[in-house]
């Protein structure tokens, strides 16, 4: 998604300072809800893409990290309620990462 905006510029079209799309960029700050709003508007994608890219099935997916894959099959075994918790600390991570992506490639320029 390569709009050639400097961090200045991407700033005024979501109507917030410089120095929150910085920290946003350089993960010391997650942006609000409503920010997520305005960027999935501004890029023209949903909240959902955003988070999560594309929905593919992940059946039979290799996981390299080995570490990661035994933690994966422990929370698998947990509780409804305690995989939701989970799940929703993963998202924001996604989140966070999808967010640092669009706004590095809007920084470009």
């Amino acid at each position: 998604m390569e709009r050639g905006w400097s961090q200045t510029q991407f700033a005024k079209k979501l109507e917030v300072h410089q120095k929150q799309i910085s920290g946003y960029e350089r993960g010391v700050h997650v942006p609000s809800t409503e920010i997520l709003l305005r960027i999935a508007r501004l890029f023209e994608v949903s909240l959902d893409y955003l988070a999560f890219d594309d929905r593919e099935d992940f059946r039979g997916v290799d996981i390299a990290d080995l570490e990661l894959l035994q933690k994966l099959q422990v929370i698998d075994k947990l509780p409804d309620e305690d995989k939701a918790t989970v799940k929703a600390v993963l998202d924001t991570f996604i989140l966070k990462s999808k967010f640092q992506e669009l706004v590095g490639s809007a920084a470009v320029g």
